[in-house]
């Protein structure tokens, strides 16, 4: 699953029309301080993760408030608030069922410059940060039956259906609004 959806242009695609629309919601809104009118200041993200095609930086959507100045940077599901990786390299390779090995490692540190201390930050960050957040405790019992905390991200992963793109485009929109306006939930 990972080497068919990292580096795909296509989905990647996909992802960025999701995030056009989160925006434009989020424009359409106003500003959250003073309901003042909201104007683009979006800016430029490099990161680790996407296709080789991609040779401009991707933009990350923004927004200042033409009245009080203040920034309103919508969710995003292919930014993980200030993550360098993308949100499909954070997701799928934490869900890797067999775990960190070290030919994994290897592979991951070519293609992508994984090291082996980042995956296992975010496995951690998945078990115990993510497992104790407000957003986790609310948003879980939406599904049923509920993700094995123990088995994050793969058992979120597997209660979404459809092939494999589909499912994980459902899990990042899914945790999109921990990367909106509302906060920044480090990995």
């Amino acid at each position: 699953m990972i080497s068919e959806i990292i580096g795909n242009s296509r989905f990647e695609a996909f992802l960025a029309s999701i995030d056009s629309d989160l925006a434009a919601r989020a424009k359409s809104k106003g500003c959250a301080h003073c309901r003042g009118t909201l104007h683009s200041a979006a800016y430029p993200r490099k990161p680790r993760g996407l296709s080789d095609s991609a040779d401009q930086p991707s933009r990350r959507h923004s927004f200042c408030c033409e009245i009080c100045r203040r920034r309103t940077t919508p969710a995003s599901v292919r930014f993980l608030g200030r993550r360098v990786y993308t949100g499909t390299v954070v997701v799928l390779v934490s869900a890797m069922d067999e775990g960190v090995t070290d030919r994994r490692i290897e592979d991951l540190r070519s293609v992508l410059g994984v090291h082996r201390r980042t995956l296992q930050r975010w496995r951690n960050w998945w078990r115990t940060v993510f497992a104790a957040i407000p957003f986790w405790s609310v948003a879980r019992a939406s599904l049923m039956p509920p993700p094995d905390t123990t088995a994050l991200p793969a058992s979120l992963l597997e209660r979404f259906a459809g092939p494999d793109t589909s499912r994980l485009a459902q899990c990042l929109r899914f945790l999109a609004p921990l990367y909106g306006p509302d906060g920044d939930h480090a990995c």
